[in-house]
Protein backbone atom coordinates (compact mmCIF):
# COMPACT_ATOMS: atom_id res chain seq x y z
CA UNK A 1 0.00 0.00 0.00
CA UNK A 2 1.08 3.54 -0.84
CA UNK A 3 -0.10 5.81 1.59
CA UNK A 4 -0.06 10.13 1.54
CA UNK A 5 -0.96 13.49 3.08
CA UNK A 6 -2.42 15.75 1.21
CA UNK A 7 -4.18 19.13 1.24
CA UNK A 8 -7.10 19.10 0.41
CA UNK A 9 -10.42 21.56 0.75
CA UNK A 10 -8.71 23.19 3.24
CA UNK A 11 -7.44 20.50 5.35
CA UNK A 12 -4.76 18.00 5.38
CA UNK A 13 -5.61 14.27 4.70
CA UNK A 14 -4.51 10.80 5.02
CA UNK A 15 -4.63 9.19 1.70
CA UNK A 16 -3.98 5.41 -0.10
CA UNK A 17 -2.80 5.37 -3.86
CA UNK A 18 -5.85 2.77 -5.46
CA UNK A 19 -6.44 2.12 -9.62
CA UNK A 20 -5.00 4.06 -11.81
CA UNK A 21 -2.83 6.02 -9.19
CA UNK A 22 -5.79 7.31 -8.15
CA UNK A 23 -6.01 8.56 -4.35
CA UNK A 24 -9.11 7.32 -1.69
CA UNK A 25 -8.99 10.08 0.87
CA UNK A 26 -9.43 7.87 3.86
CA UNK A 27 -9.97 10.86 6.32
CA UNK A 28 -13.03 12.11 4.57
CA UNK A 29 -14.20 8.68 3.77
CA UNK A 30 -13.71 7.10 7.64
CA UNK A 31 -17.16 9.53 8.59
CA UNK A 32 -14.20 11.44 11.18
CA UNK A 33 -12.67 8.37 12.23
CA UNK A 34 -9.47 9.83 13.85
CA UNK A 35 -7.60 6.63 13.49
CA UNK A 36 -8.08 7.78 9.84
CA UNK A 37 -6.80 11.99 10.61
CA UNK A 38 -3.49 10.91 9.74
CA UNK A 39 -0.39 8.42 9.46
CA UNK A 40 0.52 8.82 12.89
CA UNK A 41 -2.99 7.86 13.99
CA UNK A 42 -2.88 5.31 11.78
CA UNK A 43 0.46 3.89 12.90
CA UNK A 44 -1.20 4.07 16.52
CA UNK A 45 -3.95 2.12 15.82
CA UNK A 46 -1.53 -0.56 15.01
CA UNK A 47 -2.34 -4.16 12.37
CA UNK A 48 -5.93 -3.40 12.58
CA UNK A 49 -6.36 0.31 11.15
CA UNK A 50 -3.90 -0.98 8.29
CA UNK A 51 -6.13 -3.64 7.94
CA UNK A 52 -8.67 -1.99 7.43
CA UNK A 53 -7.65 1.01 5.38
CA UNK A 54 -6.25 -1.96 3.39
CA UNK A 55 -10.14 -3.18 3.06
CA UNK A 56 -11.25 0.21 2.04
CA UNK A 57 -8.72 0.62 -0.30
CA UNK A 58 -10.20 -2.52 -2.07
CA UNK A 59 -13.65 -1.42 -2.63
CA UNK A 60 -12.57 2.04 -3.55
CA UNK A 61 -14.52 2.22 -6.95
CA UNK A 62 -13.73 5.10 -9.42
CA UNK A 63 -15.72 8.11 -9.17
CA UNK A 64 -16.48 7.48 -5.22
CA UNK A 65 -16.57 11.41 -3.87
CA UNK A 66 -14.09 10.22 -1.80
CA UNK A 67 -11.88 9.13 -4.38
CA UNK A 68 -9.43 12.06 -6.23
CA UNK A 69 -7.00 12.10 -8.81
CA UNK A 70 -3.60 12.38 -7.76
CA UNK A 71 -2.90 15.43 -9.87
CA UNK A 72 -5.76 17.35 -7.94
CA UNK A 73 -4.00 17.64 -4.72
CA UNK A 74 -0.40 19.01 -2.72
CA UNK A 75 0.79 16.38 -1.60
CA UNK A 76 2.57 17.20 1.72
CA UNK A 77 5.08 15.12 3.65
CA UNK A 78 3.69 12.08 4.75
CA UNK A 79 4.58 12.89 8.84
CA UNK A 80 3.99 16.91 7.77
CA UNK A 81 5.06 17.15 12.28
CA UNK A 82 6.83 14.26 13.51
CA UNK A 83 6.69 13.88 16.95
CA UNK A 84 10.37 13.21 17.53
CA UNK A 85 13.57 14.37 15.59
CA UNK A 86 13.92 12.20 12.19
CA UNK A 87 17.02 9.73 13.05
CA UNK A 88 19.44 9.53 10.41
CA UNK A 89 22.27 7.09 9.93
CA UNK A 90 25.82 8.18 8.45
CA UNK A 91 28.64 6.44 6.36
CA UNK A 92 26.21 3.75 5.02
CA UNK A 93 27.37 2.72 1.95
CA UNK A 94 31.16 2.05 0.71
CA UNK A 95 31.08 4.18 -1.84
CA UNK A 96 29.81 7.31 0.36
CA UNK A 97 32.48 6.23 2.78
CA UNK A 98 35.34 5.88 -0.08
CA UNK A 99 34.48 9.01 -1.92
CA UNK A 100 34.18 11.23 1.42
CA UNK A 101 38.00 9.65 2.17
CA UNK A 102 39.48 11.05 -0.63
CA UNK A 103 37.04 14.29 -0.57
CA UNK A 104 38.78 15.53 2.72
CA UNK A 105 42.57 13.69 2.64
CA UNK A 106 41.52 11.03 5.26
CA UNK A 107 42.22 7.10 5.39
CA UNK A 108 39.50 4.89 4.29
CA UNK A 109 37.39 3.55 7.47
CA UNK A 110 34.32 1.12 7.16
CA UNK A 111 32.41 1.61 10.40
CA UNK A 112 31.86 -1.70 12.24
CA UNK A 113 28.60 0.17 14.04
CA UNK A 114 26.21 2.57 12.60
CA UNK A 115 27.05 6.74 13.37
CA UNK A 116 23.71 8.32 14.48
CA UNK A 117 22.52 11.46 14.46
CA UNK A 118 19.11 13.56 14.34
CA UNK A 119 17.45 16.37 12.33
CA UNK A 120 14.82 18.34 14.27
CA UNK A 121 11.40 18.09 13.31
CA UNK A 122 11.28 21.43 11.81
CA UNK A 123 13.77 20.31 9.36
CA UNK A 124 10.72 18.55 7.61
CA UNK A 125 9.42 19.53 4.44
CA UNK A 126 7.41 17.87 1.91
CA UNK A 127 7.47 17.78 -2.06
CA UNK A 128 7.34 20.74 -3.68
CA UNK A 129 8.58 22.79 -0.63
CA UNK A 130 11.90 25.12 -1.19
CA UNK A 131 15.53 23.82 0.33
CA UNK A 132 16.33 27.40 1.92
CA UNK A 133 19.40 28.41 0.76
CA UNK A 134 20.78 31.40 3.43
CA UNK A 135 23.76 32.88 2.61
CA UNK A 136 24.05 33.84 6.27
CA UNK A 137 24.60 30.34 6.99
CA UNK A 138 26.20 28.82 4.41
CA UNK A 139 28.10 28.70 0.44
CA UNK A 140 27.93 24.75 0.58
CA UNK A 141 24.61 23.40 0.45
CA UNK A 142 25.07 19.56 -0.61
CA UNK A 143 22.82 16.92 -0.59
CA UNK A 144 22.09 13.54 0.18
CA UNK A 145 19.16 10.67 -1.51
CA UNK A 146 18.39 8.57 1.43
CA UNK A 147 15.73 5.25 1.49
CA UNK A 148 14.31 6.12 5.01
CA UNK A 149 11.76 3.81 6.70
CA UNK A 150 8.71 4.27 8.96
CA UNK A 151 8.33 2.75 12.20
CA UNK A 152 5.07 1.04 12.67
CA UNK A 153 5.66 -0.78 15.87
CA UNK A 154 7.69 0.17 18.82
CA UNK A 155 9.88 -1.53 21.01
CA UNK A 156 13.51 -1.22 22.57
CA UNK A 157 16.76 -4.66 22.54
CA UNK A 158 14.89 -5.21 19.22
CA UNK A 159 16.92 -8.16 17.51
CA UNK A 160 18.12 -7.82 14.26
CA UNK A 161 16.37 -11.58 13.43
CA UNK A 162 12.82 -8.94 14.99
CA UNK A 163 13.79 -5.87 13.36
CA UNK A 164 11.69 -6.11 9.87
CA UNK A 165 8.70 -6.85 11.49
CA UNK A 166 8.68 -3.66 13.27
CA UNK A 167 8.86 -1.81 9.79
CA UNK A 168 5.45 -0.12 8.69
CA UNK A 169 7.02 1.47 5.34
CA UNK A 170 9.35 3.20 3.14
CA UNK A 171 9.72 6.38 1.65
CA UNK A 172 12.52 9.34 0.57
CA UNK A 173 14.20 11.56 2.43
CA UNK A 174 17.03 14.60 1.36
CA UNK A 175 19.36 14.96 3.92
CA UNK A 176 20.64 18.17 3.01
CA UNK A 177 23.72 19.34 4.78
CA UNK A 178 25.67 22.58 4.97
CA UNK A 179 29.01 21.52 4.73
CA UNK A 180 30.59 24.36 5.76
CA UNK A 181 28.42 24.51 9.16
CA UNK A 182 28.76 20.21 9.09
CA UNK A 183 32.83 20.71 9.11
CA UNK A 184 32.99 23.20 11.97
CA UNK A 185 32.54 20.65 14.80
CA UNK A 186 32.73 16.76 14.72
CA UNK A 187 28.42 16.95 15.27
CA UNK A 188 26.63 17.09 12.75
CA UNK A 189 23.49 18.28 14.02
CA UNK A 190 23.70 22.10 13.49
CA UNK A 191 24.82 21.39 9.94
CA UNK A 192 21.93 19.47 9.37
CA UNK A 193 19.57 20.63 10.90
CA UNK A 194 18.37 23.88 9.40
CA UNK A 195 14.64 24.47 8.51
CA UNK A 196 14.36 22.83 5.14
CA UNK A 197 17.03 20.41 5.46
CA UNK A 198 14.92 16.95 5.65
CA UNK A 199 12.46 17.02 2.67
CA UNK A 200 10.41 13.77 3.42
CA UNK A 201 8.26 11.71 0.50
CA UNK A 202 6.77 11.71 -1.50
CA UNK A 203 4.61 8.40 -0.15
CA UNK A 204 5.03 5.36 2.14
CA UNK A 205 4.98 2.46 1.23
CA UNK A 206 4.22 -0.57 2.80
CA UNK A 207 7.56 -3.08 3.63
CA UNK A 208 4.98 -5.74 2.55
CA UNK A 209 5.48 -4.30 -1.18
CA UNK A 210 9.33 -3.05 -1.63
CA UNK A 211 9.88 -6.38 -0.87
CA UNK A 212 14.46 -7.11 -1.37
CA UNK A 213 16.33 -3.75 -1.30
CA UNK A 214 18.46 -5.09 -3.30
CA UNK A 215 16.03 -4.35 -6.68
CA UNK A 216 15.77 -0.60 -4.91
CA UNK A 217 17.66 1.89 -6.44
CA UNK A 218 17.96 5.47 -4.99
CA UNK A 219 19.26 7.69 -7.18
CA UNK A 220 19.50 12.09 -7.31
CA UNK A 221 19.37 14.38 -9.33
CA UNK A 222 20.28 18.19 -9.53
CA UNK A 223 18.48 19.84 -12.69
CA UNK A 224 18.10 16.89 -14.93
CA UNK A 225 21.34 15.87 -14.36
CA UNK A 226 21.73 12.46 -12.09
CA UNK A 227 24.57 12.57 -9.37
CA UNK A 228 24.04 9.56 -7.33
CA UNK A 229 22.82 5.84 -7.95
CA UNK A 230 23.22 3.20 -6.11
CA UNK A 231 21.33 0.09 -4.96
CA UNK A 232 20.04 0.27 -1.66
CA UNK A 233 21.06 -3.18 -0.94
CA UNK A 234 24.88 -1.99 -0.80
CA UNK A 235 23.92 -0.56 2.48
CA UNK A 236 27.02 -1.32 5.12
CA UNK A 237 24.15 -1.79 8.20
CA UNK A 238 20.97 -3.32 6.61
CA UNK A 239 18.07 -1.98 7.94
CA UNK A 240 17.04 -4.39 10.79
CA UNK A 241 21.00 -3.76 12.14
CA UNK A 242 20.01 -0.75 11.96
CA UNK A 243 16.84 -0.69 14.26
CA UNK A 244 18.82 -3.48 16.32
CA UNK A 245 21.41 -0.93 17.18
CA UNK A 246 19.66 2.11 17.70
CA UNK A 247 16.95 0.52 19.85
CA UNK A 248 19.94 -0.56 22.16
CA UNK A 249 18.37 1.93 25.54
CA UNK A 250 16.83 3.81 23.00
CA UNK A 251 12.81 2.95 22.90
CA UNK A 252 12.07 3.25 19.15
CA UNK A 253 7.88 4.42 18.66
CA UNK A 254 5.19 3.75 16.08
CA UNK A 255 5.93 6.87 13.65
CA UNK A 256 9.51 7.04 14.08
CA UNK A 257 11.69 8.13 11.37
CA UNK A 258 15.03 6.64 10.30
CA UNK A 259 17.07 7.65 7.73
CA UNK A 260 19.43 4.98 6.12
CA UNK A 261 22.41 6.99 4.48
CA UNK A 262 23.67 8.02 1.08
CA UNK A 263 25.82 5.97 -1.76
CA UNK A 264 28.41 8.72 -2.95
CA UNK A 265 28.23 10.86 -5.77
CA UNK A 266 27.21 14.34 -2.87
CA UNK A 267 28.41 17.60 -4.43
CA UNK A 268 31.67 17.90 -2.13
CA UNK A 269 32.77 14.74 -3.17
CA UNK A 270 32.63 15.94 -6.95
CA UNK A 271 35.77 17.12 -8.69
CA UNK A 272 35.98 20.19 -8.50
CA UNK A 273 33.10 20.34 -5.59
CA UNK A 274 29.70 21.79 -6.75
CA UNK A 275 27.20 22.85 -4.47
CA UNK A 276 23.66 24.07 -4.54
CA UNK A 277 22.59 27.16 -6.06
CA UNK A 278 19.47 29.21 -5.74
CA UNK A 279 17.00 28.34 -8.69
CA UNK A 280 17.96 24.34 -8.57
CA UNK A 281 16.09 21.56 -8.22
CA UNK A 282 16.68 18.25 -6.50
CA UNK A 283 14.70 15.11 -7.31
CA UNK A 284 15.34 12.56 -5.21
CA UNK A 285 13.79 9.30 -6.47
CA UNK A 286 13.66 5.27 -5.80
CA UNK A 287 12.00 2.00 -7.30
CA UNK A 288 8.99 1.58 -5.70
CA UNK A 289 8.68 4.54 -4.22
CA UNK A 290 8.59 7.77 -6.89
CA UNK A 291 10.25 10.92 -6.73
CA UNK A 292 10.63 13.48 -4.34
CA UNK A 293 10.85 16.65 -5.54
CA UNK A 294 12.37 20.06 -4.37
CA UNK A 295 13.76 23.62 -5.37
CA UNK A 296 16.51 25.54 -3.64
CA UNK A 297 15.51 28.78 -2.81
CA UNK A 298 17.65 31.77 -2.02
CA UNK A 299 16.60 33.85 1.11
Amino acid sequence: MRFVTFDRDGGTHLGVHVADGDILDLTTGSGGDPVFGSLLSLLDGGPDALAQARKRAEAAQIGDENVCRATDVVLRSPIPRPRKNVFCVGMNYRSHVEQNARALGLPVEIPDIPLFFSKPVTAVVGPGEPIILDPRLTEKLDYEVELTMIIGRGGTWISEADAPGHIFGYTLADDVSARDLQSRTSQFFYGKGQDSYCPLGPAVVTADEIGDLAAVETELLVNGEVRQRESAGNMIFSPAAVISHLSRGITLEPGDIVTLGTPGGCGYQMTPPVFLRDGDVVECRATGIGSLVNPVTAI
